[in-house]
Order: structure tokens, then sequence, then C-alpha cells
């Protein structure tokens, strides 16, 4: 009986990493996955940051700003590369991954990063209360639908929240030299959760004060490595891709954040949640201090976004995973001191090793069914249909193109210059005089320029240049069409069709995986 909430944290731990796996949208393609993925590809092969030898060759005015892909900005370090806006700390983790495995490698770092946090949540919930309170704490991590949700995208939000929950784990074992390095590299990752790392530092200040220095010579190589990151790619130490902090932060959006991000607690995770209030009342006395700083990390993770820029999805609890996290071990902590409380005053101790489990697992299970199936109602299980696009034209960007392609695209561009291995120009960068003039200057200069849009991108890519260009019309046959949704024109077949000609298209279907 003792060994069994062990197997229970490990397969959930192990589930929620081959739900990473088998769901997977393996995909870059979006803003912030696009970005991690390019820096990550630039990182492993010794560079600071993706570039165009282009940008310096071409006669176009802003020609830096429309070979800059998705996810990045003009670079202000370097005139023909682009820094990203995305914090660089993760793609550091991932380079490694890439230069070993290849670039697709990367896709697999979430999932095992889910498999981490699944077992350290065990670890904690065990050092608050016992292994039954861990094992039900997995459970209900591995179900939560927001970790479910991005356990199947290469973002850091699941890795930023298993490194949170190691410094929790470190620092309440007397490890703290180790919770030091997991929260240097913790802020590594998402340097603006810097709250937290203060709380952590008070904790060791009032446990052990001999420790503080350990704990921050541990975390100070990464926190070096952030401001040097910062300097070198935006010109700063305490410049960020993200903007100023005023920009970002403020009290005008605490109302609003506060309201929106209590609804979607309750609506995803329920009011399960609120019982980790009871936590202070009913863990024993010598775990107590545990529980405060368990309160203290989730609660400056929450007032770091409940003070950013509002938005308007449910997915953006993404950024208060930490929080959640520690929430649902205090909560399954209180639930199995409860338990135990009521189940002791009126039974035998042969009962009670029995209800007791019984009575957990069974409000684990509860919950647990509840936050799958919210999960899939929100369409976690579902993202690698609704993000293929971005693999499956980047796949017909490498395989169907000719090497000295240059694919004219927006929304597509970061998967455009990853998946597909060609330079991306960005057309809504491009002054719309230049249209023709740039087709006409690639041709030139040994480059067949192709145009690739989503359809709901088309009547931006008309209005912009139609007036001024034929070409810019788009009115003609794509070359190809990808899942019904991503259309690749090549310009030259423009006047042979409206001179008699056929436009063969052809249509490809998803690739997830190629």
């Amino acid at each position: 009986m003792r060994s069994l909430p062990h197997a229970v944290a490990l397969a959930a731990a192990i589930g929620l990493a081959a739900v990473g796996v088998i769901y997977g949208t393996y995909a870059a393609g979006g803003s912030d996955s696009s970005c991690y993925a390019l820096l990550a590809g630039s990182f492993a092969s010794g560079r600071l940051q993706p570039s165009s030898a282009l940008v310096g060759e071409v006669p176009w005015p802003d020609a830096q700003k429309t070979f800059t892909p998705g996810g990045f900005a003009p670079s202000s370090t370097d005139p023909s590369a682009f820094a990203p806006v995305c914090a660089p700390g993760f793609s550091v983790l991932l380079a490694p991954v890439v230069k070993a495995g290849g670039p697709n490698a990367l896709f697999y770092v979430t999932p095992l990063a889910g498999a981490l946090l699944v077992w350290l949540t065990f670890l904690a919930g065990s050092a608050l209360a016992d292994s039954l309170a861990g094992a039900m704490a997995a459970v209900l991590v591995a179900t939560s639908p927001v970790v479910l949700f991005q356990v199947v995208q290469p973002m850091n939000d699941v890795t930023t929240t298993a490194l949170w929950m190691a410094v929790f784990v470190g620092l309440i074992s007397g490890r703290f030299r180790l919770a030091g390095a997991a929260c240097g590299i913790a802020l590594l990752v998402r340097p603006n959760l810097l709250p937290l790392a203060a709380v952590a530092g008070l904790f060791v200040l009032r446990v052990d004060r001999r420790k503080v220095v350990p704990f921050a010579l541990a975390a100070l190589p990464c926190a070096l490595a952030v401001l040097w990151l910062n300097a070198n790619l935006y010109g700063s130490p305490f410049r960020s891709g993200y903007g100023s902090l005023g920009r970002l932060f403020g009290l005008a959006a605490l109302p609003v954040n506060v309201v929106q991000y209590s609804r979607w607690l309750i609506e995803t995770e329920t009011v399960f949640l609120l019982l980790a209030c009871a936590a202070p009342l009913v863990v024993d006395s010598p775990r107590r201090v545990s529980v405060w700083l368990a309160f203290g990390l989730a609660t400056a993770t929450c007032s770091v976004y409940f003070l950013y820029t509002p938005f308007d999805d449910w997915s953006y609890l993404r950024f208060l995973m930490p929080a959640i996290t520690l929430l649902l071990v205090l909560a399954s902590a209180a639930t199995v001191a409860v338990a135990r409380r009521v189940i002791e005053k009126g039974s035998g101790a042969f009962f009670q090793r029995l209800a007791v489990p019984g009575a957990v697992g069974l409000v684990a299970i509860g919950l647990g069914v509840m936050g799958v199936r919210t999960a899939s109602e929100r369409f976690a299980f579902a993202m690698h249909a609704l993000e293929q696009r971005y693999r499956s034209a980047g796949v017909v960007v490498r395989d169907a193109l000719p090497s000295d392609a240059v694919v004219l695209s927006v929304w597509d561009s970061g998967a455009v210059r990853f998946h597909g291995r060609k330079e991306a120009l960005v057309w809504e960068g491009l002054d719309p005089a230049w249209l023709d003039r740039s087709l006409e200057w690639l041709r030139a200069h040994g480059r067949r320029p192709y145009i690739l849009v989503e359809s709901w991108e088309e009547p931006g890519f008309r209005s912009r240049f139609g007036d001024q260009s034929d070409v810019g019309k788009l009115d003609w046959p794509p070359k190809y069409e990808v899942d019904r949704v991503v259309r690749i024109y090549d310009p030259e077949d423009r006047e042979p069709y409206h001179r008699g000609g056929r436009v063969n298209t052809e249509y490809r279907w998803p690739m997830l995986r190629k």
C-alpha cells in the first residue's frame, strides 16, 4: 500500500509526457513557438541571433524589417539580424538538445518537463503531508486543463513551472544550493518572475541565514547570463524584447485581470483550489512554514500577472501555472489532512488504512476526469490539428520549392524559416511601391520568389499591393494549397494564366511529423 502513491505519481508523470508526445503540435509557427525554435537553432549553430545575408544586399527601404520573421524584431546590435521578442533563456536550454538531436528534437523537451513537473509535485505534496497527498496533487496537475493545453506546445510555460517546483522542493528539503541553481535557471527562462526569487531568498534567510550565500551563488551564473543576453540582444542589460516595463505593467490592469483569471480558474480548476486556504489550519505545525512558502510563491506569481497586460483568452492561465500547481499541492494536503481527521474519529485502524486512500482517490479521480474533459472541450487534444498548417506549409516550402526560393509571408514567416529552411520576406513590412521591383531584384540575383499566404491574409495582401501591382492582385491559382488554409503562389504563373494557360494547383494535406 505504501508504494501505491509512488506508482500513481509515476503513472501520472508518464501519462502527461505521453500526452505531450502523442498530441504534440510539432510545429513552430506562432510568434512564441517560432521565436524559441529559431533562436535555439541559432544558439546551436554558434550564433547569437538569426540573421539574413540578404538584408545588406537588397535595395528596398527597411530591409531589416522585411526579413524579420514572426516572434522577432529588428536587432539593434546587428543590422543583419533579428532580436527575439520572447525571453531567450528557454532557447538556451533547447540549444544543446537541437545540437545533439536536430531541430525537431526540441519538441520533446516540453513533454519531458511535464513529467518532471508531475514528479516534483508529488515530492512537494509528500513533504507537506504524506505520499497520499503527493499522489493526489500529481494526478491533479497531470489532468489540469491548462497543463494539458501547454504540454503539447513547444513553449516555456511547463518548463518554467517545473523549475519553480524544483525551487520549492529544494527549499523545503534543505537543499539550498540545488534550489538556488533551479532558481537561477527559472529566471533565465522567464526573468519577469524575479519576485518569486525574492520570496525564495527571504525563506532561506528565515530558516537558515547561513545558507543565503550558497543559495545566491548557485543562482548567480544564470542571473548574469540574463543580463549578458539582454545586453547583446537588445543593447542594455535591463532591456527585453517585450518592451518597457511601464507599457507592460500597470495598476489599471489589476481589476480586469483579477476578474478574468478568477473566472478562468474556477471554470477550469473548480472551487477545489479554494481548499488551499485551509492548509495552514490543518497541516502539521512543523510543516506550516513550507505552507507559507507555497502561498508566498503563488502570491508572487499572481501579483506579477495581475498587473500585466490583460489578455482575453483562458489559455493565458499558463502564466499562473506555478501558482496553480502550488495551490493544488496545498489543496491536496488539506484534503488528506481533513479526511484523516474525519475518518479517524469513528473507525478502527484497519478501516482507516482503506477508507482514507479510498476517499482521497475518489476525489482525485473525479476531479481528474473533469479536468481531462475540460481540456478536451478547450481543444487541448486538438492543438496538433489546429497548428499543423505551420509544419505542413513549411514542409512544402522545404521539399517542393527550389533551394534558391525566397518566400513572401507574414503569419507563416517563422515556419518558412524553421520548417522550410528558406528565406522569408515579410511582405507586411515591404513598401507597396516595391513589390514588383523586389520580385525583379530577387530574380536578377538568382533567387526565385514565391508568395505564401493563409486564406484570411489574402484580402490584406491585395489591399496593400493590388493598386500598384498586378501581382499584388493574386488573381491566378496557387501552385500549392496546404490543408485548404495555406496557399503558395508562383508570380511567374500569372502571365501564362491570363494568356489562357492552366495552373494545376497541387493539394497537400497534413504532414505532422515528416
